[in-house]
């Protein structure tokens, strides 16, 4: 799985944007391989069209479903006097956590999917690559519960588009699946597939060419991409805050700062920064961790409730804020390659890229014989005019968020009575 959603990784990453980025957003259905046309230099200048080559096929791919309907139990809840989700959650949450597929590793989001300024419930449990997702929604005045979305790697969601991805791997016939979906109403819709074997890739179910299937994921799947139900712990400390029970940001944030003290692993080494990076007087908490092994930075900031913005991973244990320009910098850095990338926190308290570069010099040490890519923004360039972008848009002079007060009990209390390390600007 790592090794096919590396490379997902990296052709989203140094691929060309689709043509699909000049009009809307929806997704449309493929259904032949693209065509392009040319002149055949006759005297009456007739055009032809010449066929690319047909796009590869794998019979095991035609064994993997290419659209997975998600359905959901719906109740009319608008005669409800002060309906709140808050407590239509949390008996949720109780519910699960006495069911028979509640464990100690089952964890749970509150996050806003649909933009309606009510979040949405998402429950995971199960092992890792084989979970089930429970997904909870209030939409004007109606409950659905969907039904469960089970052996998941991960359910992810793109807010460039608002869609959330599930992603499946089967390792039998060596073939992942990833399905979208947009949330609407009462509506969880599959609006589109991507699926990728050892020989053959498919878009909506059809075989299509390694080109315009990259060109696709890159339209969809981009920008900021959060981990969906793996927030928060059933910690009833943890539950009054994402349900906004708590009496200020200090209190919510100190039971998110305890929860990742009790489930923190062995060799995690955690620490945390807070900043007020969106200008309303309240700050963000930045927590890092794991990164001896796993380096990311969570962000969460607050409404009423501790909004679990979204993980940075292969971050080194930082981020960056450019406190002029108001923009967060993330880098990844693996055998593979070298990307980074800019964005914005906007008010619905989602990041919007502003800014992405990338590059492949570190395959080159691994195999001299590899041919180096160069990608800004999601266009291919060549390494001079790379380099020339990156010194034109970075700026080295941020405050470096994720490491300024080290994970403790100690540091926690302190924290909850106003004293912690500020942040500090990179030298």
């Amino acid at each position: 799985m790592k090794k096919l959603t590396a490379l997902l990784c990296i052709t989203a990453l140094l691929c060309g944007c689709s043509s699909k980025n000049n009009g809307n957003s929806s997704n449309t259905n493929t259904t032949q391989s693209p065509t392009v046309a040319s002149s055949d230099g006759t005297d009456d200048n007739t055009g032809t069209t010449v066929p690319t080559e047909p796009a590869p096929t794998d019979p095991v791919l035609d064994s993997d479903p290419s659209e997975m309907v998600v359905l959901g139990d719906t109740k009319d809840m608008t005669s409800v006097a002060n309906l709140d989700w808050a407590k239509i959650y949390r008996e949720a949450l109780n519910d699960f956590k006495k069911s028979d597929d509640y464990n100690e590793n089952a964890r749970f989001t509150v996050y806003d999917i649909n933009d309606d300024r009510v979040p949405e419930l998402v429950i995971s449990y199960g092992p890792v690559g084989n979970k089930t997702y429970l997904i909870k929604t209030l939409s004007d005045g109606y409950y659905t519960q969907f039904d469960p979305i089970t052996e998941c790697g991960m359910l992810n969601y793109v807010m460039d588009r608002s869609l959330l991805t599930t992603t499946r791997y089967r390792d039998d016939i060596q073939v992942m699946n990833i399905q979208l979906y947009r949330l609407k109403g009462k509506a969880l819709a599959n609006v589109g597939s991507f699926q990728r074997s050892n020989l053959a890739v498919k878009e909506d179910g059809v075989f299509v060419t390694e080109e315009h299937f990259n060109e696709e994921y890159n339209h969809f799947i981009s920008g900021f991409i959060k981990d969906m139900g793996e927030d928060h712990s059933f910690d009833d400390d943890v539950i009054n805050a994402a349900l906004g029970e708590c009496s200020d940001w200090k209190e919510a944030f100190t039971a998110i700062l305890n929860d990742y003290l009790k489930t923190r692993k062995e060799n995690d080494d955690n620490h945390f920064s807070v900043m007020d990076i969106n200008g309303d007087d309240i700050p963000e908490l930045f927590i890092s961790g794991a990164y001896h092994y796993a380096p990311y930075v969570q962000m969460f900031s607050w409404n009423g409730c501790p909004v679990p913005v979204g993980s940075f991973g292969n971050s080194e244990g930082t981020i960056g804020f450019d406190e002029k320009a108001k923009e967060i910098y993330s880098t990844v850095d693996n055998p593979s390659m070298t990307a980074g990338s800019i964005y914005t926190f906007e008010p619905n308290y989602k990041l919007a890229q502003v800014f992405s570069y990338g590059n492949t010099e570190n395959s080159k040490k691994q195999d001299e014989n590899f041919e180096v890519s160069y990608a800004v923004n999601g266009e291919r360039t060549d390494k001079s005019s790379y380099e020339k972008a990156i010194k034109e848009r970075l700026n080295d002079s941020l405050y470096i968020l994720g490491m300024d007060n080290d994970l403790t009990e100690e540091t926690i209390k302190d924290f909850q009575n106003g004293k912690y390390n500020e942040a500090k600007k990179k030298k």
